[in-house]
């Protein structure tokens, strides 16, 4: 049994005929994801790609939280003092869109690069600008924290270990940004007092959310690979159990066919030229039974001919001999008929024997059969 599942793990699924077709994404998000993600893969689809149909349905419904996030921030934008970050906002929310048609094209890992570099690119301006205008201030700490959501979709959308080079990059981005950026006077205060402290908030909250989230990543992923691979080995063993009750009918028509078609040939040899193989289309056999049956037909034909011939040779060896006998003894010509066309024959002589000599003394007895004859 294990031998049998191990082949069975390893073989691929076999593809539809074409028939199959993709299930409607449900739910809630059934609609954004029919317009924003993959097509919904058939039921006989292989691990990869309903691996990739499930990562393009997590970018679409990541993609729509971190638009509906960067349209939240529009009335901040309209309602501040500073209108220029309503164009500052196009920008990730232009990559995002972008990312979505890379996504329902079926391009999951570009996509995802978009929406981590989207996040990446409206947290980075939302630091970077404010501390150009007017220097970094204790507020705008919280803004580096705001690097692990890249973190997080990093991980879920590529591939796990890419969120180890994103982790060192935001600690090298944000070390770079509190150090070089011009800082405001309480912040200097600030740095100045508890310097390592502020150092070691970002680089701790990077490092523990890079570690966390790997390791939940690939623990689903592999769970999500078993529980594939587990329904995989139990639609191939049902797909093998069912060839094998196949095989097994198969078989079992086999043998009522053959039988059948034995004892029609049994049958035949016995002189019984009428007996047909009786088997129906839902036999595998049938192509031959049909066969068969032509061939037996034809040859009852022939056998019902030949019998024909043979009552036809009796009955003018039957007329010879009545003619012969009536010449010789000077008789009316008196016959039986014999229910073959030779009848029509024995009909006009023995008329024109009886017009011309008048009534015979007796008649000379048919020696056809009478199985051969017809009824009169």
């Amino acid at each position: 049994m294990k031998d049998t599942k191990a082949s069975l793990v390893h073989s691929s699924p076999p593809r539809g005929n074409g028939r199959s077709r993709s299930t409607r994404a449900r739910g809630p998000l059934g609609w954004w994801y029919r317009l924003t993600a993959p097509a919904e893969p058939p039921k006989n689809a292989t691990l990869s790609e309903r691996e990739l149909a499930r990562r393009g349905q997590l970018t679409s419904a990541t993609l729509l939280v971190v638009i509906l996030l960067v349209l939240a921030a529009y009335p901040v934008a309209f309602l501040g003092p500073s209108r220029a970050l309503a164009f500052v906002l196009l920008i990730p929310l232009t990559i995002d869109v972008t990312a979505l048609f890379f996504n329902r094209a079926g391009k999951i890992g570009i996509a995802g690069i978009l929406v981590v570099v989207g996040i990446e690119v409206g947290i980075g301006l939302s630091i970077v600008g404010p501390a150009v205008a007017g220097g970094l201030t204790t507020y705008m700490l919280p803004q580096f924290d705001l690097l692990v959501q890249a973190d997080f979709v990093a991980v879920s959308l590529l591939r796990p270990r890419s969120v180890i080079w994103l982790v060192g990059f935001h600690i090298l981005a944000s070390v770079t940004a509190i150090t070089f950026l011009p800082h405001s006077v309480e912040f200097s205060r600030m740095l100045a007092v508890n310097g390592y402290e502020v150092y070691l908030r970002i680089i701790t909250l990077q490092i523990i959310v890079a570690f966390v989230t790997y390791l939940w990543v690939t623990g689903a992923q592999q769970a999500i690979q078993r529980a594939d691979r587990a329904e995989e080995i139990a639609a191939l063993e049902q797909r093998e159990i069912e060839r094998q009750q196949h095989e097994i009918e198969q078989k079992k028509q086999l043998d009522i066919g053959i039988q059948q078609i034995l004892q029609t040939h049994v049958q035949v040899a016995n002189g019984n030229f009428s007996a047909r193989a009786p088997l129906g289309r839902e036999n595998v056999l049938w192509q031959i039974a049909y066969s068969l049956n032509n061939l037996l037909a034809r040859l009852q034909g022939y056998h019902q001919m030949q019998e024909q011939v043979q009552r036809n040779r009796a009955a003018i060896t039957y007329l010879v001999q009545a003619i012969q006998q009536a010449k010789r003894k000077g008789i009316p010509l008196q016959v039986e008929r014999t229910g073959t066309p030779v009848d029509a024959l024995i009909l006009e002589l023995s008329t024109r024997s009886i017009s011309e000599n008048g009534q015979g003394n007796g008649s000379m007895a048919s020696p056809i059969p009478r199985r051969w004859q017809k009824p009169k």
